[in-house]
């Protein structure tokens, strides 16, 4: 199935003078948008919670949060043309997903970022923010950390699986791992 979310974005990104053609392919084509979006604001998120490393030389791309803002702003106003802001929205993801694999955005552009995400989503409504991860989810994957500390494969694969069937995945990296909602969930 697709949540509510998914069948919003696949809607809205249509022009509302234009006739409606929903289909499954188009769902999946939202599913995988929003997936995209919820992947770059948690790169942010990561970047954001970073500390400045001392005597280390970063270039810091520059922030061009007005710009952005009155190129989403004027695409709306251009009667209401959606698909303008999206990708507008979507330029700069990329944009600035190029500049994080570069290591090319400081903690506090990171957080500039997300403060213009916040604000455009405040239009969009299409955030993936919830009410966290229930306790029972938390439960499973800290018996799985343990698991793997104690390299315990089997027992750690088996909740992984567990943590799969409920709609969560878990992404193991150096920092440790990653819990998202897998989407359609």
């Amino acid at each position: 199935g697709y949540s509510g979310r998914e069948v919003r974005y696949a809607l809205m990104r249509v022009h509302y003078r234009a006739p409606l053609n929903f289909t499954f392919e188009g769902m999946q084509e939202a599913r995988q948008s929003l997936a995209r979006i919820d992947d770059w604001v948690e790169r942010l998120r990561a970047r954001a919670a970073e500390r400045e490393e001392e005597n280390v030389e970063r270039r810091t791309q520059n922030v061009e949060r007005r710009t952005e803002d009155d190129r989403f702003a004027s695409a709306l106003d251009d009667d209401l043309n959606i698909s303008a802001a999206l990708a507008i929205v979507f330029d700069t993801i990329r944009e600035t997903n190029r500049a994080l694999d570069e290591s090319s955005i400081n903690p506090e552009a990171a957080r500039e970022w997300l403060r213009w995400w916040e604000e455009i989503d405040q239009v969009l409504a299409i955030s993936g923010e919830s009410a966290g991860v229930p306790d029972d989810i938390n439960a499973l994957a800290e018996a799985r950390a343990q698991a793997r500390l104690a390299k315990e494969w089997r027992k750690s694969d088996e909740l992984r699986d567990q943590l799969a069937a409920l709609g969560w995945e878990v992404r193991d990296s150096k920092e440790g791992q990653k819990l998202t909602r897998r989407a359609g969930a």
